[in-house]
């Protein structure tokens, strides 16, 4: 008999249900017995393998950046013009998406090691590109448009190689191009965001996307579905946050500009947090639940750090988390009764 081999949080939930099932009549003991001993929990590796290859990537593109910083390669490049330095990256970059392609087709279809390639491909595309800027004298305006194309290859080399990787990086070149902009200054990193509703429309499109059942599925075939889901809600959480404390103008924001944005924050997180309960989605559920967190504290902060005992606040949030279990404990509960009457 060939045996279910399955990861042990997997495992876990089969398990139960089979004593599910076995407790309530619906398979016999041998019937159990056979389905229990059938699966195997096993040390998930691949699972391991897929998070190294992600960590892997960061650490080169980490490295490259760095390597392409110290002075020995800077004043080697210095001395090359921007032209020729710009055919080096597309030419290595071509190379590594070419060998990245080629080990596709060998890969274990979970590990995808060439996913690497393809990322560290779309880094030199964007090197490229800045220099190709330099090359014809661009002003940040002009080179601005320039970075759209770019973005498209990262996007098809992601789509066609299936690397979720380079998909990430198009949707975070496409979010760059639309106005965010990071960087580390004054002893810190800080995230910019000149257009937050431009950006916010861009995530509801991708969120939307990731819903959509005809184009889910295409995401999901192509195997970038999870990483366009969390750049959408990432896409559409952040800007409402910084909506909620500056408003969208460049002036001085209204008090009653800021409360609407800040309900609307705090409503698009209680809607995620109650659409991951009904999708049996922790992704939907861990998003509403972090910035629902993040808004409450933001507003504590921004109007009841002088005027609110800090224990009378506590023990509010504390009252309103006991009211969330207890939701999520009768919707468990309607959801284990309607299990039953179509077993029944």
């Amino acid at each position: 008999m060939n045996k279910y081999h399955v990861g042990r949080r997997r495992a876990r939930a089969v398990h139960d249900a089979l004593d599910f099932w076995k407790e309530e009549g619906y398979l016999s003991q041998e019937q159990y017995d056979s389905l229990n001993d059938s699966v195997v929990a096993e040390f998930d590796w691949t699972r391991l393998a897929f998070h190294a290859v992600w960590l892997a990537g960061l650490c080169l593109v980490a490295g490259l950046i760095t390597l392409l910083a110290s002075d020995v390669i800077v004043a080697l490049m210095s001395n090359a013009p921007a032209s020729l330095r710009a055919f080096s990256a597309f030419v290595s970059a071509g190379l590594l998406i070419y060998f990245g392609f080629r080990l596709r087709l060998r890969d274990h279809p979970h590990i995808k090691t060439y996913s690497v390639l393809l990322f560290l491909g779309c880094v030199l595309i964007s090197l490229g590109f800045s220099q190709v800027g330099l090359a014809l004298d661009m002003t940040e305006k002009t080179v601005h448009w320039l970075f759209l194309p770019a973005c498209m290859i990262y996007g098809l080399v992601g789509w066609y190689g299936k690397s979720s990787l380079s998909w990430l990086f198009a949707l975070a070149a496409m979010s760059s191009w639309l106005g965010v902009k990071s960087g580390y200054s004054w002893g810190g990193y800080w995230l910019m965001d000149s257009q937050p509703l431009v950006s916010l429309a861009y995530g509801i499109v991708l969120t939307g996307i990731s819903l959509f059942p005809p184009s889910a599925d295409m995401l999901k075939s192509r195997e970038v579905h999870g990483v366009t889901q969390v750049w959408g809600l990432l896409c559409i959480f952040i800007p409402l946050w910084i909506l909620s404390i500056w408003g969208a103008g460049e002036g001085r924001a209204s008090l009653g500009e800021l409360l609407a944005w800040s309900i609307l924050f705090a409503g698009a997180g209680a809607a995620s947090f109650v659409g991951g309960l009904k999708l049996e989605s922790n992704r939907f559920i861990g998003f509403g639940i972090t910035f629902l967190c993040i808004e409450l504290y933001t507003k504590f902060f921004e109007y009841f750090w002088d005027k609110l005992n800090t224990g009378l606040f506590f023990m509010i949030l504390g009252g309103s988390l006991i009211a969330l279990v207890w939701y999520i404990k009768k919707y468990r509960l309607e959801n284990r009764k309607q299990l039953q009457e179509v077993l029944e």
